[in-house]
C-alpha cells in the first residue's frame, strides 16, 4: 500500500474519535487575547489585518506577469 493510500484514510479515523476542546480558549490568556482583539478598537484591528492585502495582490499580479 503506498504513502497516499494510507494517508486517505487519515481523515476517517481522526473523525471517529472524540473531539478535544482547546484548553487555550477557556483560560485566562485567551479571554485577555479576546479582549484586546475584540475590544473597542476592533475597526483599527481589523484594518491592521487586511492592509497588507492589497500589497500581496500586486506582487502576486507583477510576479505572475514579469516572471512567468
Amino acid at each position: 500500500m503506498n504513502l497516499a493510500a494510507r494517508l486517505a484514510a487519515l481523515p476517517l479515523l481522526l473523525a471517529a474519535s472524540p473531539a478535544w476542546a482547546c484548553t487555550l480558549c477557556h483560560s485566562r490568556v485567551g479571554a485577555a487575547v479576546r479582549a484586546a482583539v475584540l475590544g473597542p478598537d476592533v475597526l483599527s484591528n481589523c484594518a491592521a489585518l487586511i492592509a497588507p492585502v492589497p500589497a500581496l495582490l500586486i506582487a502576486a499580479w507583477a510576479a505572475r506577469r514579469y516572471l512567468l
